[in-house]
C-alpha cells in the first residue's frame, strides 16, 4: 500500500540577520503546500510583507521563526489620506490634507456613507474608488464619484494587505515563534482595518444568510507569537473550526487583538497576554469557544460577546473563564443581546472603567468572579433571565 510522503521544506539561515523577499517566503510556502505538508523555517531579520503571505488548501504546514522576538515579518507604512475639504458626487477629484501611499491603480476605501447594503438594508459605511494619479495634496480619480466625501474623511487602501492570509481548505496549519507587526507607528490616523491590516486572517466559506457554505479552516494553531501595531486585528478567524490560539502577547492593536467570529466554533484562546487594545477577544456568532486563563490589560473592552447574523444556535456555550482584567477603559466582559446559555465564571476583573460584566440575552451563568474597584457596577443585568451567584453580585 502507497502512503502519501509529507515533505518537510527547511529553510535555515544560521549565520545573521537576514530579510527575505516577500516572494522568496511565499515561494516556499507554496511548495509545502504542493508537498502536502511540511515546515518552512524563517531566519531572524525584519521581513516585509508589502501584498501578504498566502495559505491556501494547506494541509499538515508549519511556519516557525528561529526567534520569536527576532523573527518579525512587518506591513509596510499605511496608505491613507485625508480630505482636506467636502467633495460633492460627480467630482474626480478630491483634495486631502495629507497623504502617503498611494500610487496609480490602487482603489481607494473612502469611509463616508456609501450605496445600501442589502443584508442590513442601511448605506455601507463606505464607498469605492480607484487613483488615476497624485500630485502634492490632490488624488485624481479614473471616474467621477459615486457619492460625496465629507470634509476630515479617512481614505486609505481598499485592498490593504494583512501580514498572513489562511483560506480554502486548510487544516493543521501551526503559526510559531514569529513576531508579525502591523507597522502601526505613531501619528497615522485612526483605523480600524477589520478584516484588512491583521497580523492573521483565516476565512473559510460563509455568507450571512446561510452560515458556512463551504469547508471551514480547522485545526489553525498559533502558538508563542507576538503581535503587535496592528491596524486591524491581531487573528481574526472566520467560519473556522478547532482553532487553538496560545502563549500569545498581543499589543497596541485598533481593531481587536483576537476576533472570533462569523460561524467560528469549538476554537480557544488561552494564556495570552494581551494589551492596549480596542477590543481584547471579540465573540461574535461564534460558539461553544473557550476563552481562559488569559491576562487583558488597558483594552478598552476586555471580552465582547455579541450577535449579528440571525442563525439559531449562534453565540452559545462559550465559556469565559478564569481571565484576568486590569484596568479595561470600558466593561470588562459584556454579553449582547441575541446571545444564551455562556458562562462567565472565576475571573478577576480589576479597576474597570465602566461595569465590570454587564449582561443582556438569555441563560447566561455568571459564577464565582471576583470583581473590585469599578467605576459603575460590578454586574449590570440589562435583559433576560441567569443564573448569577451570590458572590458574583
Amino acid at each position: 500500500m502507497r502512503f502519501p510522503v509529507l515533505l518537510a521544506l527547511f529553510f535555515i539561515l544560521l549565520q545573521s540577520a537576514h530579510a527575505l523577499p516577500e516572494a522568496e517566503l511565499q515561494r516556499y510556502i507554496d511548495e509545502a503546500i504542493k508537498a502536502g505538508g511540511g515546515e518552512v523555517v524563517i531566519p531572524p531579520g525584519i521581513h516585509l510583507i508589502e501584498h501578504g503571505l498566502m495559505i491556501k488548501d494547506a494541509k499538515k504546514l508549519r511556519i516557525v521563526g528561529l526567534d520569536a522576538e527576532g523573527t518579525i515579518l512587518k506591513l509596510p507604512p499605511v496608505a491613507y489620506a485625508l480630505a482636506a475639504r467636502t467633495t460633492e458626487a460627480g467630482a474626480t477629484s478630491i483634495p486631502v490634507k495629507t497623504q502617503q501611499g498611494f500610487r496609480p491603480g490602487m482603489r481607494l476605501k473612502i469611509e463616508a456613507d456609501g450605496e445600501v447594503d442589502s443584508f442590513t438594508k442601511k448605506p455601507r459605511p463606505y464607498h469605492l474608488a480607484k487613483v488615476k494619479s497624485t500630485a502634492g495634496e490632490l488624488i485624481e480619480l479614473d471616474a467621477p464619484l459615486k457619492f460625496p466625501v465629507p470634509d476630515g474623511t479617512l481614505i486609505r487602501h481598499e485592498d490593504a494587505p494583512n501580514i498572513i492570509n489562511i483560506s480554502g481548505t486548510s487544516e493543521d496549519v501551526l503559526i510559531e515563534k514569529l513576531t508579525l507587526d502591523g507597522g502601526r507607528v505613531e501619528g497615522d490616523p485612526h483605523i480600524r482595518g477589520h478584516t484588512q491590516l491583521c497580523a492573521v486572517l483565516a476565512t473559510g466559506a460563509y455568507s450571512y444568510e446561510k452560515g458556512p457554505t463551504g469547508p471551514q479552516v480547522k485545526k489553525l494553531h498559533i502558538s508563542r507569537c507576538f503581535i503587535q501595531n496592528c491596524h486591524g486585528r491581531g487573528i481574526a478567524l472566520y467560519s473556522v473550526e478547532s482553532a487553538e490560539i496560545d502563549d500569545c502577547t498581543i499589543r497596541d492593536t485598533s481593531d481587536e487583538a483576537v476576533d472570533l467570529d462569523h460561524f467560528t466554533i469549538k476554537s480557544t484562546v488561552t494564556h495570552c497576554h494581551i494589551a492596549r487594545c480596542h477590543i481584547g477577544v471579540e465573540l461574535n456568532d461564534a460558539s461553544h469557544c473557550l476563552v481562559a486563563g488569559n491576562e487583558f490589560r488597558e483594552c478598552s473592552t476586555g471580552i465582547n460577546l455579541w450577535r449579528w447574523c440571525k442563525q439559531p444556535g449562534l453565540n452559545e456555550g462559550n465559556l469565559i473563564v478564569q481571565n484576568a482584567f486590569d484596568h479595561t477603559r470600558g466593561n470588562a466582559v459584556q454579553i449582547a443581546t441575541g446571545t444564551k446559555g455562556n458562562t462567565v465564571a472565576q475571573n478577576e476583573i480589576t479597576a474597570s472603567g465602566k461595569n465590570g460584566i454587564i449582561i443582556s440575552g438569555e441563560s447566561q451563568i455568571v459564577k464565582a468572579n471576583k470583581i473590585t474597584a469599578s467605576t459603575m457596577k460590578p454586574i449590570l443585568v440589562q435583559e433576560g433571565k441567569h443564573d448569577i451567584d451570590a458572590e458574583s453580585k
